[in-house]
């Protein structure tokens, strides 16, 4: 009886933190809207933030976290240097301390095994199965970036706010603020439309909807900002159009410093 109040208790507890997640990214998402860019990129970004200030706090002590970091050989490109702009130099340091340490250990064994392939004695027989393994000792090394733990963290904070979006636009307030955003990047779009047709089918219409009107108000920003580069227009004012290419990046590529 008790170990089933526990795991009551358990189950309760995570129904509540994914009730304050949701909440939390709703409202968050509803303030995106009015900012330039994808609304999910830039809640994400600033999650992300968020995360690598407390990492230099607390992420490097935990031991699991550091096996992880030197499994994956470090961070991603992208991260490693988003983390190295806050005051990360000692917990880089080491991280990375760790991380070369092994590496260069094992550069070590294989010359060593390189050496010993090499001797006359070990010529013959021995040297065609170290050919056939050679591909598979030099990636020994290589960085396995799929395995970042911010990439990570990104991945589940992503699929979180692309679901809650699609559950809030049943609601009018959510579709107007969607709809006089910038729009989806086309990745949060396609997020967006396949967890809409496997969990909300009938909400697919209202994405759609939304996010068509934001490609088409970004497209003749863009076309007007390409017409007034026309000499005989050179004297007309400027306006936000002047800024649509940026939009149109932020659409098909998604907001700088996400990925």
């Amino acid at each position: 009886m008790k170990q089933k109040k526990v795991q009551g208790g358990k189950i309760m507890g995570q129904n509540r933190e994914a009730e304050l997640h949701h909440t939390r990214d709703a409202e968050e998402l509803q303030a995106a809207f009015k900012r330039e860019g994808c609304p999910v990129c830039n809640v994400v970004l600033h999650a992300m933030n968020l995360y690598m200030d407390s990492w230099q706090y607390e992420g490097f002590t935990d031991v699991e976290e550091r096996h992880r970091l030197i499994a994956s050989r470090g961070f991603c490109p992208l991260h490693t240097w988003q983390l190295a702009q806050y005051h990360t130099a000692f917990q880089l340091a080491l991280v990375y301390r760790e991380i070369l340490t092994e590496v260069v250990e094992k550069v070590r064994r294989d010359q060593e095994k390189l050496k010993a392939a090499d001797h006359p004695s070990a010529r013959g027989s021995a040297w065609i199965p170290w050919r056939k393994s050679k591909r598979q000792r030099a990636t020994d090394v290589e960085p396995l970036f799929d395995l970042c733990p911010f990439c990570k963290l990104r991945t589940a904070v992503e699929e979180r706010l692309v679901q809650t979006l699609v559950a809030q636009l049943q609601s009018e307030g959510t579709r107007s603020g969607l709809s006089q955003s910038t729009g989806l990047c086309l990745l949060h779009f396609t997020m967006a439309r396949q967890y809409a047709l496997q969990t909300h089918p009938e909400l697919e219409a209202a994405l759609l909807e939304c996010q068509s009107a934001c490609l088409w108000r970004v497209l003749e920003e863009d076309k007007e900002l390409i017409r007034k580069h026309d000499y005989r227009f050179e004297d007309e004012s400027h306006g936000d159009e002047m800024t649509a290419w940026r939009r149109a990046a932020e659409l098909c590529a998604g907001n700088p410093g996400v990925r």
